[in-house]
């Protein structure tokens, strides 16, 4: 067999024997890949349920308009609590004031 032809052939041996390698691993990264997908829809699949139990509803529209809620009842929650400490210590300085005013007569 003459030089440059067993040159060729070993070239394209290098060739294939790479080509092979690359899809090797892209098959084990495929796998992999595949692997990971399964167990994130598991996840998703488990959070969904949680949520219809928890929530009533999976729909993500649906819970960011239930926690858009929620924040609004907590913002006024903590409204009528600041509200209420503010007039617990306007009593207290009423009753401060007129213990004073007894004291000083």
């Amino acid at each position: 067999m003459p030089k440059p032809f067993r040159s060729k052939i070993k070239k394209i041996q290098e060739a294939l024997e790479r080509l092979r390698k690359e899809y090797e691993g892209l098959q084990k990264k495929k796998i992999e890949t595949d692997t990971t997908l399964q167990n994130l829809k598991e996840q998703l699949d488990e959070l969904k349920k949680r949520a219809e139990e928890e929530y009533g509803t999976s729909d993500v529209d649906e819970l960011k308009a239930l926690l858009a809620r929620w924040r609004e009842e907590n913002e006024q929650k903590v409204a009528a609590y600041q509200d209420h400490i503010a007039s617990i210590k306007e009593a207290l300085d009423r009753i401060e004031a007129q213990t004073d005013e007894e004291s000083a007569s």
